[in-house]
């Protein structure tokens, strides 16, 4: 790569029933559908997942945002029984809300499942935030920024739902992960500090107070991408040969150069995360 990543783009979720996923986002987020379909050969083929082909999409986005635009994509695939909710690579999806205390008031009773309540972040009690199991089994974090001050040149949410802005990542060596996309990518990171993460001390047992190494992939504005270095009990996400990866399988980025949006290619991380990047011309 000679780009560095510019936005993130998108996001990929395998889901038993991507219409019905879909249409749970449209019911309780707002979001609206752009785009559905079939997985071509030719899309296949770019991402290396042959038994992909067929396998039927749908396609969201938020509508009248003044944000870049961030896609979620559900793609048919069957699921892996008793995977675990975190693991190496994608872990979560962090979506810009207004207030996350009334959206968990708005998902009861809904397949949007809340986990964590929403409180304010230890770090910073201007953030509130709280995570979600979401129709397909994906993790959501719904997260309201201050208007008052300036975050990482992160915007405020605009509606309701707004767009994801976070991408969070999880694997075994936050130095590793992050050195991919300082050198690979070109992408500018800030370096780790420990920071009490519940969803992951109550994934492994870790204790209320326990702290792990948590960096920054700075993307130029509005999204970046969280680290996270998780403890030994981690492990690779199971995948079939010839499809995604279970759960967020990847995570596309524009690049800070004009390419065909047509032409994709997959580029594997450290911990083994999918990216969906522009093809060279």
């Amino acid at each position: 790569m000679s780009a560095s990543l510019n936005r993130l783009a998108g996001f990929t979720i395998t889901a038993t029933d991507p219409a019905t996923a879909a249409s749970h986002y449209v019911a309780h987020l707002g979001y609206v559908v752009c785009d559905q379909g079939i997985i071509t050969p030719v899309k296949a083929e770019q991402w290396r997942t042959p038994n992909m082909t067929g396998r039927h999409y749908v396609e969201l986005h938020v509508p009248a945002s003044t944000g870049p635009g961030c896609f979620v994509r559900f793609v048919e695939q069957a699921p892996f029984p008793g995977m675990p909710l975190l693991g190496h690579g994608w872990n979560a999806m962090e979506v810009l809300c207004q207030n996350p205390y009334e959206l968990a008031k708005d998902f009861a009773g809904s397949p949007f499942r809340v986990v964590i309540p929403p409180r304010p972040l230890p770090f910073d009690p201007d953030l509130h935030a709280m995570q979600v199991i979401g129709p397909a089994g994906e993790l959501i974090y719904f997260t309201s920024l201050p208007t008052h001050k300036a975050l990482l040149d992160l915007r405020p949410a605009e509606q309701r739902v707004d767009e994801p802005f976070i991408a969070i990542l999880g694997g075994p060596n936050i130095e590793a992960m992050l050195g991919f996309y300082r050198t690979r990518l070109l992408t500018t990171t800030l370096p780790p500090a420990p920071v009490n993460v519940r969803i992951i001390n109550d994934e492994f047992a870790l204790g209320d107070d326990a702290r792990v190494p948590l960096g920054i992939v700075k993307l130029p504005r509005f999204h970046l991408i969280e680290v996270d270095e998780h403890p030994s009990a981690s492990q690779p996400r199971p995948r079939r040969e010839g499809e995604l990866p279970p759960g967020i399988a990847m995570v596309s980025f524009d690049v800070g150069r004009t390419r065909s949006p047509e032409r994709v290619q997959v580029v594997l991380g450290a911990a083994g995360e999918w990216l969906e990047l522009p093809a060279p011309n």
